[in-house]
């Protein structure tokens, strides 16, 4: 996967920003669709860099997360500060049926280990972070893709 400038949260050029009430129709569609029921909405802050929806269904809650730069959507079972849980859900697969403009990033992308050499400050995977992010990445060094995606860094 490729991490694009930006996606932390920390950058200096303007971004695209991510429309926050098609999300909250996407969580509202996918409560609708599975008989669940939205138990909170989340929008990003100073230590949070994404949207976050727990939905409740029968016998589980789950997250669906947005980020908030780019349109990119992944679901948790589990999320607490700097340890998310990312996990594929029978959801995801109906994301695009509702909206074609978020783009579900599965277990296996999200859970992708992020390896760091901090002698050289090199990030061994495909990206086009800033500065800025890179130095954030080094101070906070999370172990996955997901956690640079979906960060609670201040």
């Amino acid at each position: 996967m490729l991490l694009l400038n930006g996606i932390t949260g920390f950058h200096v050029d303007t971004l695209p920003e991510v429309d926050p009430l098609q999300f909250k129709r996407l969580s509202y569609s996918l409560a609708n669709y599975s008989n669940g029921k939205i138990l909170s909405f989340e929008e990003p802050h100073a230590s949070q860099n994404f949207y976050k929806t727990e939905l409740g269904l029968h016998n589980e809650n789950i997250f669906i997360l947005l980020n908030s730069s780019y349109p990119f959507v992944a679901f948790a079972s589990s999320v607490q500060y700097l340890e998310i849980e990312f996990i594929d859900h029978s959801l995801s697969n109906i994301v695009c049926v509702f909206n074609d403009e978020f783009r579900v990033l599965s277990a296996i992308e999200t859970n992708q280990k992020l390896e760091l050499d901090e002698r050289t400050l090199t990030l061994f995977i495909k990206n086009r972070l800033n500065e800025a992010e890179l130095c954030q990445i080094f101070h906070w060094k999370p172990k996955t893709v997901g956690d640079v995606i979906f960060n609670f860094w201040d």
